[in-house]
Parts: C-alpha cells; structure tokens; sequence
C-alpha cells in the first residue's frame, strides 16, 4: 500500500499534461450553407439563355438578312433590266437611220410625192413634144416613120429610167427600209405590253381571275404585230425565198423597154425576203408568248403558283424584245434590200450611158 500512491500520481501526470496543452480557441459553426456555382464554361454550355444560344440566333438572323440584301439586289438588277426594255423602243434604229418622227415621216411624204409628180409631169411633157414635133414636121415615109418612132421611144424610155433612179428609187427605198420595222402605232403598242407585263405593280393590282385572260389578249397583239411586221404569222414559218436576181430588169432595157412597177416590185419582194430569213427567231420568240398567254385552265390557287405564272410570262416577254433586237441588228447588216438596190442602180445606170444623147 505504500506504494498505491505514487503510482496513482505517474498514472495522473500525462492527462494533466495534455489537459494543459488543449487549445483555448474553437471556431464556431458556420451559419449559411455554400451554394455550388457553375463556371462560365459550363454556364455558356449549359444555361437555358446561355451565350452559345445567343451567338446561334445572332449567326442565323445576320444569315437571314444576307440573304434578303441578295434578294433585294437580284431584284433591283431585274428592275433596271426592264426599265431598259421599256426605254429601248424610243431609242431604236432602223438600218443607219433613227426612226423619223410622225411629223418628219408626213413631211418626207410629201415631198416625195412632189418629188414624183414633178417626174410624171416633165415624162407626159415631153411625150406631149414628140407628139407636137411629129404633127409639125410628118414624116414623108413609113421608114422615116418608124425610125422616129423608135428615137422618141428611146427618149421617153431614158427619161423613165433617169425619173425612177433619182426620184422613185429613194422614195421606194426609203418605204421598204420603214417596212422592216415596227410602226409607231406598233411600237407604242408594244411598248404599252411591256410597261404592264414587266411591272410587279401591274400584277399586284391584277385578279388573279381575270389576269390570264389579259395575258392571253396581250399574246394575240404580239401576234397581229408580227404578221404586220413580218409579212407572215408566227404558226406559219415560211420556208426560205428564192436567191434574188436582178435579170427580168436587166432583160427589160436590154429589150428597150421599162416599166416601174417592175423594178418596185423587186424592192418588194427583196424587203419580204430579208423579213423572213431574219424574222424567223422573233416569231417563234411570240409564238411560244401566245403558247404561254393561251394556256387555259382555273387560276392559280397559291401564291406561289401566282408568281410562278408571272415569271414565266415576264421570261417569255423579255426573249421577244431581244429577238426584237436581234431582228434590228441583223436587217441593217448588208442584206438582199440592198442588194436589190445596187442591182437596180447598176442596170439604170448601164441603161442610161448606153443610151446617152
């Protein structure tokens, strides 16, 4: 027992000593709870509004409007080009010429009738002096007669033929060379055509009921102006005209003789030939129009169909007018009108040095 007491002491020593060193200091409890918050990598992948979602519909609408910017250019480039169809028919030529106004085409009319009365007149005046000359000095035979005859024949023939070269060949010329191109009154007419059936307005101001019927009239028209302008109707493609040849002229004053209405008769058909070989891409240009303005059947029930229908008619009105244009361009190249002129003037003027006073 003497002993139990030292030995309680050791056994006691090291829980004082720990006691002794504990930390006076405990930290208190939190009083919130932390929130999870997520980066802004998995916040711009993740969230409901989230910036990728905004950039998308940012790179969609700027798509978008591209694509109205090109629309809208395509379409004002489509404008411009009708507008330019539309102003076409006041600037157009005919062969080296510009078209003469209505007031210049009467004034030239008139003076080519003059120019051709004048001719007629100074022609029955010297035929009215052969007859004056033969009542004053008869001929004292049948020979003398005869040959008489033949020198005033012979005058009378020469100045036909010089009246013809200087005074009806122009005037003729100058009505064939109008003959290859559309009237003024066509020309307005057309023109008219092209002012509704190329304008979006026009067709937006239309029932979509009663615009095929319109269409189909406007066919008919282009068709009337073809059979004037060409001298044939687009269903009736004329085959080729024969080779031009100035013979029956040729033969005609070698025999001595002349008659006008023969060599106007060779411009004519010069001018019809030319019509046909250079006139066949516009008539089949109007008639495919008049295929297209005649197809029948119920109004277009969408708008889509609507503008379908309206491309169509407007594509098909636009190859008229540059076959229009192409017809211009290739009657004023050399052609058979003008070859007939330059045979005729050859003849007359052959005529004329071999026949000389």
């Amino acid at each position: 027992m003497k002993h139990s007491l030292p030995l309680l002491l050791l056994l006691a020593l090291p829980a004082v000593a720990v006691a002794q060193y504990r930390p006076m200091y405990m930290p208190s409890r939190p009083s919130y709870t932390p929130s999870y918050s997520p980066s802004p990598v998995n916040k711009m992948l993740t969230g409901p509004t989230s910036n990728y979602r905004v950039q998308q519909q940012q790179q969609q609408q700027t798509h978008q409007n591209f694509q109205r910017m090109q629309e809208q250019q395509r379409q004002q480039m489509q404008q411009q080009y009708d507008r330019n169809q539309q102003q076409y028919w006041a600037r157009q030529q005919v062969m080296l010429h510009r078209l003469p106004s209505p007031k210049q085409l009467a004034q030239l009319q008139v003076q080519q009738q003059q120019a051709e009365q004048r001719a007629s007149e100074q022609l029955a005046q010297l035929a009215q002096e052969q007859q004056r000359r033969r009542q004053e000095h008869p001929a004292t035979n049948g020979q003398e007669a005869e040959t008489q005859q033949k020198e005033d024949a012979r005058q009378l023939t020469r100045l036909a033929v010089k009246n013809y070269q200087e005074v009806f060949l122009p005037g003729q010329m100058r009505s064939a060379l109008q003959s290859l191109a559309l009237a003024p009154t066509a020309q307005q007419n057309l023109q008219a055509i092209n002012n509704e059936l190329l304008s979006n307005a026009w067709w937006r101001q239309q029932d979509a009921a009663q615009v095929q019927e319109k269409v189909a009239a406007y066919g008919k028209t282009l068709a009337g102006l073809t059979t004037e302008l060409l001298g044939f109707s687009a269903p009736e493609l004329p085959s080729p005209p024969a080779p031009f040849s100035a013979s029956p002229l040729q033969e005609m004053l070698a025999s001595g003789k002349f008659e006008q209405t023969a060599a106007a008769q060779l411009i004519r058909e010069a001018a019809l030939a030319d019509k046909r070989l250079e006139g066949e891409p516009l008539a089949q240009a109007i008639k495919n129009f008049t295929e297209v303005g005649a197809r029948g059947g119920a109004a277009p029930a969408t708008p889509q169909d609507q503008k379908q229908q309206r491309d169509e008619v407007k594509k098909s009105l636009r190859r008229v007018n540059q076959e229009l244009q192409g017809y211009y361009a290739r009657v004023a190249r050399p052609s058979r009108l003008r070859a007939a002129q330059k045979a005729i003037i050859q003849a007359t003027d052959g005529y004329l040095a071999d026949k000389g006073n």
